[in-house]
């Protein structure tokens, strides 16, 4: 466990250390269930929340943003606002609606330089490996087993608007975790569609 109250903490995270956001995390996090079970419509929209609020915060501070102080009120809000978000129907069927255009087939990866393919697949799959396990799931069902959004709302006990929007969230996350990864990288790729980056990976 590290030291420090919450701001040495998140200056300690601006400054690059992955620990002291892990320990802001165990701080914070049963909190951050607690706001989410309140505002979510369901059990695993709780889940999904606080990971994604975690995750928005994390790229954030990062950036130079976010709190100074005041953390945990900072998570609070962030988790409020996304199930606001969430919640909405209208926002729930376009969702869905960019689910679709999400899959539709590109040429990308056709194209690839060979010789880019093995860092690619490196690249890509130390992205998935920081997404949320319920993340990778619904990615893999979707983007490799080619699941329809109904088929994967019975899979998680959810309805297919859901799922739509919990498999949006995953590929929003599976794009923030590849352009993190990239930042290391001398050298940088567009982003392919999510989809072709775990095709590529399997």
């Amino acid at each position: 466990m590290l030291a420090g109250d919450d701001r040495t903490l998140l200056e300690a995270v601006r400054a690059g250390s992955n620990s002291a956001f892990g320990e802001l995390y165990a701080r914070h996090c049963t909190a951050a269930h607690t706001m989410a079970k309140q505002v979510a419509e369901t059990p695993t929209d709780a889940e999904d929340l606080v990971a994604e609020a975690f995750a928005k915060i994390l790229d954030v501070v990062r950036r130079g943003g976010g709190p100074d102080t005041a953390f945990r009120a900072y998570l609070l809000t962030t988790v409020r606002n996304l199930a606001m978000a969430l919640n909405s129907r209208g926002r729930r069927l376009h969702l869905a609606a960019e689910l679709e255009a999400f899959c539709a087939p590109e040429s990308h990866l056709s194209s690839t330089d060979p010789a880019m393919v093995e860092p690619e697949r490196d690249l890509v799959g130390k992205a998935f490996a920081r997404l949320p396990r319920r993340w990778r799931h619904v990615l893999w069902y979707v983007e490799i087993e080619h699941r329809t959004t109904a088929e994967v709302g019975k899979r998680f006990g959810i309805s297919r608007n859901s799922a739509a929007a919990l498999a949006y969230r995953a590929r929003k996350g599976l794009r923030e975790a590849y352009s993190q990864v990239c930042a290391d990288e001398p050298t940088r790729r567009r982003l392919a569609a999510p989809g072709q980056l775990l095709a590529e990976a399997a």
